[in-house]
């Protein structure tokens, strides 16, 4: 099923590229001009928009679904404007919007070097607990996020029979049961022993996640454990920022991104890092 949705998707973006090819060259047929750098804009804008709008309907709406629009709608009207930006106004907007995506380039950059750095620090971690930060599930069923999250938690497990697993998460919005208690009921189902897993059910967030789910592991283990955690690679940096905040030393073990929401969850996750360096929470 998932190659097929990789088909399908793939196919729709191909279609539309080549349809605009199609018509920047009858476009010039009939005497207009269109640089090929104007192209670049028109089709890598339209790409991003038709990307939120695929997403939208796969995903819950966040502001990683919003985002390549964001960036899309500009180049669109970038693409068929530019000629006219040479003085006035629309000169001061042509290089603003230059400068912002120069400054987006650069903060992408950064962050991700940051992202892909943490991700591949918890590979060979030895811990005696693991926190797995939740995810919203639908009903009392982990979506395809926590399912990654929980897989990489239970395969650490069957490779460390002494550790003990932590899962945290509370009941949001759509949720007929607790995140924890989902998370819980999936890895016992799958073979992992009901008493090694301990379920933290009141935490909204990852500051929460670390919290509430350190006062179960010192209960449990005494104060001198040592922790890893679980969650999506991306999130990876951030979440063990908060865990330094939060008094934690954690080391974070990524779990799989769901393939389609790559881009979306890499541009929410650049915004949430710069949003909590500028509040000082990193």
């Amino acid at each position: 099923m998932y190659t097929r949705w990789r088909l399908y998707i793939l196919a729709v973006f191909v279609a539309i590229i080549l349809i605009l090819l199609f018509a920047c060259r009858i476009w010039r047929k009939r005497g207009h001009s269109f640089s090929a750098f104007r192209e670049v804009l028109l089709i890598l804008g339209v790409v991003l928009i038709v990307e939120t709008l695929i997403i939208s309907t796969l995903s819950n709406f966040n502001l990683g679904v919003i985002l390549p629009a964001f960036f899309g709608v500009p180049m669109v009207f970038l693409a068929f404007v530019l000629p006219h930006m040479k003085k006035g106004f629309l000169l001061f907007l042509k290089w603003l919007i230059a400068a912002c995506y120069g400054v987006a380039f650069c903060i992408f950059i950064v962050c991700g070097f940051l992202m892909v750095r943490a991700s591949t620090e918890g590979k060979n971690v030895e811990a005696d607990a693991v926190i797995v930060l939740g995810a919203a599930v639908h009903g009392d069923k982990v979506t395809w996020v926590l399912e990654n999250r929980l897989n990489t938690a239970m395969e650490y497990m069957n490779e460390h029979p002494a550790a003990i697993c932590v899962v945290s998460g509370g009941q949001g919005a759509g949720e007929s049961v607790t995140e924890a208690s989902a998370m819980k009921k999936y890895m016992v189902e799958r073979g992992i022993d009901a008493s090694r897993v301990y379920t933290e059910e009141k935490a909204t967030n990852t500051n929460e996640n670390f919290e509430f789910a350190k006062v179960i592991i010192d209960n449990v283990l005494g104060p001198d454990a040592k922790i890893a955690f679980v969650t999506t690679n991306f999130h990876v940096y951030r979440a063990g920022q908060v865990a330094k905040a939060q008094g934690v030393n954690a080391v974070g073990i990524p779990a799989d991104d769901v393939w389609y929401l790559r881009l979306n969850n890499f541009l929410r996750e650049c915004v949430g890092i710069c949003v909590y360096a500028l509040r000082g929470d990193i």
